[in-house]
């Protein structure tokens, strides 16, 4: 929680007479005392109102001892599912790292480290006459996965697939707590920026739990890109300005950074308000915060629930037809129970 702030004294008081200075706030002390007692029967009326906004006043003694049974009743089951979250992220760890050697393998494939051992397995080999120019690996894997699913297709610009495809791995590791994520994606060297790994990471508390998602704290990363012509996330603008006073008349050309739509933009985290911050803030203005927020999320998601576990099947395009499957079958069931 940010520290309150405690203005500077203003130098200006200085130069005020102390005595007036005084005077004034003893006339305000005694016009209370003079004033009349109805007052402190204003804070009793206050006090009344507080209590109208508490439904519980207005129950008999007896009636509240159960309610309080049931709030002994609540905490025991959030224990309850405490203890669950704990067995399920151990759970989790036990499962993923069976999992891992298999997403290592995959990695392989994609690259082609693994062509000469697949093909004498299978028994095919690519026909030099048939095809001049041998492909590796699997080409165009992960960024045909990205533009495949919805989350990911839409915030993909044209100009951002020749980076993506330099994407070679995505991963996801999940705390031992079960109460965050880390993603990670690994790059080849490309012309675009120095990195070869990216992040971005996730604190939620309830992640393990079919709730709404109570995000904590996101943490993304800034990436290091080449040269202003090679940022994905910004253009070039050329502007032109006429003079004014000495210079009127006179009209200069400038070139300006402007933001413009990337998929990179993703790697950037949300602002998260402040408590204060929030208390300010109109009800458009929070839920306009809390959109931004769940489709950042949602993003997160896709790679961590569906791309990752099932990159073939977003890469063959079969995953995207069995969700639009699941989706007509889910609208048609609604129609009949209505």
């Amino acid at each position: 929680m940010a520290e309150a702030y405690d203005p500077p004294e203003n130098p200006y008081l200085d130069d005020h007479d102390d005595d007036d200075e005084n005077q004034e706030d003893y006339d305000d002390e005694e016009g209370s005392e003079n004033d009349d007692p109805a007052g402190e029967e204003d804070l009793g009326d206050d006090d009344d109102e507080d209590d109208d906004d508490d439904p519980m006043m207005h129950l008999p003694e007896y009636v509240l001892k159960r309610v309080e049974k049931l709030k002994e009743l609540s905490s025991a089951r959030d224990a309850i599912m405490e203890e669950y979250m704990k067995e399920r992220a151990a759970l989790e760890q036990r499962f993923a790292a069976q999992v891992e050697p298999l997403y290592e393998e995959r990695q392989l494939i994609v690259s082609g480290e693994m062509d000469h051992a697949i093909s004498q397995e299978a028994g095919v080999k690519p026909d030099p006459e048939d095809e001049p120019e041998v492909l590796n690996g699997v080409p165009h894997f992960w960024v045909t996965c990205l533009s495949n699913h919805e989350s990911t297709g839409e915030i993909i610009q044209e100009y951002d697939v020749d980076c993506l495809e330099s994407l070679k791995d995505v991963k996801c590791t999940d705390d031992a707590d079960g109460k965050g994520f880390e993603l990670t994606f690994y790059f080849t060297p490309n012309d675009y920026f120095h990195d070869t790994v990216l992040t971005k990471r996730y604190e939620v508390p309830n992640l393990a739990l079919p709730d709404e998602p109570m995000i904590k704290s996101v943490k993304g990363c800034s990436i290091q890109w080449k040269d202003d012509d090679h940022n994905l996330t910004q253009t070039k603008v050329q502007k032109r300005q006429r003079g004014k006073g000495k210079r009127a008349g006179q009209v200069r050309t400038i070139t300006k950074l402007e933001k413009k739509e990337s998929f990179f933009h993703w790697f950037e985290a949300p602002n998260m308000p402040t408590n204060e911050q929030v208390e300010t803030l109109d009800e458009e203005e929070v839920d306009a915060i809390e959109q931004i927020f769940s489709d950042d999320f949602d993003i997160a998601q896709a790679f961590r629930s569906e791309l990752i576990p099932n990159a073939v099947g977003w890469y063959t395009g079969e995953a995207n037809e069995q969700m639009m499957m699941e989706l007509m079958e889910a609208a048609s069931a609604l129609e009949e129970s209505g």
